[in-house]
């Protein structure tokens, strides 16, 4: 049975979620095209909210007409205040009981259902304070509108293995330099073409091994719970090859050794594009110290051009430019194949639970009924010959 979530509010910014009968298949909702806003007949209302909700909002009402007419031809509207929820009136008609809702309103109504909306003030501002502070240092960007769903187990497990792979090369245990990838070298000994993967598990400092961790964790958490970690692994470890493949075919910087993890983490965030690409991001702009919210796809596609500008016209070798394009174009190819598998998996699953509910066991496949067999002729008759 279709189940559909609806918040009821208990209180100033909380609410709790009720399980109701889906609402109809489709409804229909006036928008205003210039503000965005939106009319919500009384239907509308029921259908999107709690089927009690007049006698509650009758409260709310502040006593005073609102400077705008019912778009069903009741006259004015009045004003109603969500003091916990809004700083604006929303008005409502007293005939139809219709309510008119403003862009401003819908974006602020939509975020106070969110967990960082339901926070308090001046925790949210405390909070906002110390991202603040600390972008300034690092100038790293802040996921704050996408948490995690579940613990993820692949993304620990690399950074595990690259931190112990780090310490291992700073003990001299393993050289780094043994382990990287030279273009030129490759050419000249095709042997060595095992650089090509290995590279990607070793770091020149711990500067260049935090911030590939950082990444790693902030795109790879979510979108490991959508590939699983067999499939995120793949990804991980075929965007690291195939960002190394690039990376020796095009640089210029044929004998320059390069380590790091980037050109596989590269195709974690191109994954992370493909899915979430208006998860929103704080990043505070250099020099003017502003903090903004920044959609994924204007990160990431900033991030890209700059990769793809930086390795055909500049001179800077220190940088593995077209690893970082070969992991990404790696992770775009892969994860829209992914995607659909996954569709399959869980509608499959789907379909077993609700027969296993239903019939206490998967019931059998259906056959297609078989078309009677015609009749043959008798043993011992005449064939029939062919017609003139």
């Amino acid at each position: 049975m279709l189940v559909a979530v609806h918040l009821q509010q208990l209180g100033p910014q909380r609410w709790r979620q009720v399980e109701k009968p889906a609402p109809a298949p489709s409804m229909t909702l006036d928008t205003c095209p210039v503000c965005f806003g939106i009319w919500l007949d009384a239907g509308d209302i029921d259908q999107l909210g709690d089927a009690e909700i007049d006698p509650a909002f009758l409260k709310t009402l502040v006593g005073q007409s609102a400077n705008r007419m019912c778009p069903r031809g009741h006259g004015f509207m009045n004003e109603h205040l969500l003091p916990g929820l809004l700083r604006t009136p929303i008005d409502r008609c007293p005939g139809c009981k219709g309510l008119w809702i403003d862009g401003y309103e819908r974006h602020a109504l939509a975020r106070s259902t969110t967990r960082e909306g339901q926070e308090d003030a001046t925790l949210q501002i405390a909070k906002r304070g110390l991202i603040w502070a600390a972008q300034l240092v690092t100038h790293l960007p802040i996921e704050v509108e996408n948490p995690a769903r579940g613990t993820p187990w692949a993304v620990y497990t690399l950074c595990a293995l690259l931190v112990g792979m780090y310490l291992l090369s700073v003990e001299g245990l393993l050289f780094a330099r043994e382990w990287a990838l030279v273009a030129g070298h490759i050419v000249a000994a095709p042997l060595q073409a095992y650089t090509l993967f290995t590279h990607a598990f070793f770091h020149a400092d711990w500067f260049h091994l935090l911030g590939n961790l950082y990444f790693l964790y902030v795109f790879g958490d979510n979108v490991e719970h959508l590939f699983g970690r067999r499939r995120f692994l793949l990804l991980y470890l075929g965007a690291g090859l195939l960002g190394g493949v690039l990376q020796a075919l095009m640089s210029r910087a044929t004998g320059t050794p390069v380590i790091g993890a980037s050109g596989a983490i590269a195709g974690v965030t191109a994954a992370y594009l493909w899915i979430f690409p208006r998860a929103r991001l704080l990043q505070t702009i250099p020099f003017l110290y502003i903090q903004l919210k920044i959609p994924a796809w204007v990160y990431l596609g900033v991030w890209i051009g700059f990769q793809a500008i930086m390795a055909f016209f500049s001179d800077a070798v220190q940088f593995a430019w077209f690893a970082h394009l070969g992991g990404f174009i790696y992770g775009l190819a892969i994860t829209p194949m992914v995607l659909r598998q996954r569709r399959k998996e869980v509608a499959a699953q789907v379909r077993f639970r609700s027969a296993a509910a239903i019939f206490g066991k998967l019931p059998a496949p259906r056959r297609r009924p078989q078309p009677p067999a015609k009749p043959g002729p008798k043993p011992g008759s005449p064939r029939p010959g062919p017609e003139i």
